[in-house]
């Protein structure tokens, strides 16, 4: 059977998982019809659009609220307010599996660093991990825990860590006697990500400020007041020391873990940034509530390129292959193909191909 554990939301202060457990019980994952693929055109940019069809009867357009790119560069797995999670073939861009199980709003979606493993939870109190070599089957479930905001994994090992809408850091997956109590100064968190050597745990949320955690010990190494307002993603630059935030007060800052110096500081938009995704080891893409993608160039701390027609907020962005991917609230998923930047100066996002059902 599927491994499920249980823990009550008043005493929530550890999760245990066994991330390598292999369970052969399938749930119920089919492929669904394939996307509807049209084309819209912006000035000088044209852009791939996929919608996502309803499943289960629905007639509602799909608004991605979630989305993450596999490491090894072949899946993208889409969350939308269907309770549903996409797994997109990201050269087809076919849906090969649709996987259920959440009753509510996915929130966070994130693969492992070798890709074998997928992570979702958000409002209804669960914590799925997915198998890919069992064709995404449920092989842990995580029930009554808090609504969870951000999972993300650590590099390379099996444990996850997890915030919500609450103070608490939660560690998942090692012993009990071996995890130490994480709390900040700070409720309702949103984000959360390991720095690649896994020495340093970032978080974030309503405060602004960033907290930096000792993932071994739980200490807190400092509290870094960076945003007016909520921080709503964060990601670390690739075997670095800098940490990229966005927040809801519109800027992107840049700041080294090691020396706790601001590296960067830009005003993007005078709207709110929702979501970063890490390009390359001088590039992110940043987004949000005016719905534009910029990209920034985190050692000059200056704009390079930015990516326009979404018609809504874009509440999330991942980047793998040379291929960006945005979603939000209008109902659309956007393939932008970053790779061609390296030959070309202005933007380019692929043409008008239409995916047949």
């Amino acid at each position: 059977m599927i491994r499920q554990f249980s823990l009550s939301r008043s005493t929530a202060t550890l999760f245990v998982l066994i991330l390598l457990a292999r369970l052969a019980i399938p749930i119920a994952a089919t492929a669904q019809s394939q996307p509807v693929v049209t084309a819209l055109a912006h000035d000088s940019v044209s852009s791939r659009t996929i919608r996502l069809e309803p499943i289960d009867g629905l007639t509602a357009p799909v608004v991605v609220t979630a989305a993450a790119s596999d490491p090894r560069g072949e899946w993208l797995a889409v969350a939308g307010d269907d309770h549903a999670i996409r797994i997109l073939d990201v050269t087809t861009l076919r849906v090969m599996h649709t996987l259920k199980g959440h009753r509510d709003m996915i929130r966070t979606l994130a693969f492992n660093s070798a890709g074998t493993s997928l992570v979702s939870a958000g409002n209804d109190g669960q914590l799925i991990v997915w198998d890919r070599a069992r064709d995404f089957e449920m092989i842990q479930q995580m029930k009554d825990t808090p609504a969870l905001a951000c999972v993300c994994f650590a590099p390379g090992i099996p444990e996850m860590a997890a915030v919500g809408f609450d103070r608490k850091v939660y560690i998942l997956g090692r012993p009990t006697d071996q995890t130490p109590k994480f709390s900040c100064d700070c409720n309702d968190l949103r984000a959360v990500a390991y720095r690649d050597d896994r020495k340093v745990i970032a978080v974030g949320g309503r405060s602004g400020d960033l907290h930096l955690f000792d993932p071994i010990t739980g200490r807190l190494m400092i509290d870094k007041h960076l945003h007016d307002g909520r921080i709503r993603d964060i990601a670390f630059h690739r075997d670095a020391n800098s940490v990229v935030t966005v927040g809801e007060d519109g800027k992107v800052i840049v700041l080294d873990t090691e020396t706790h110096k601001v590296l960067q500081q830009l005003q993007v938009t005078s709207g709110r940034l929702f979501a970063v995704a890490v390009i390359d080891s001088q590039h992110v893409a940043v987004a949000g509530s005016d719905n534009t993608i910029r990209i920034v160039n985190t050692d000059e701390g200056s704009i390079s390129h930015t990516l326009e027609g979404h018609v809504g907020s874009i509440s999330t962005l991942t980047a793998t292959a040379g291929m960006l991917f945005s979603g939000g609230f209008d109902a659309t998923l956007r393939r932008w193909s970053i790779h061609e930047w390296n030959r070309s100066e202005r933007r380019i996002a692929e043409g008008d191909v239409r995916i047949d059902r």
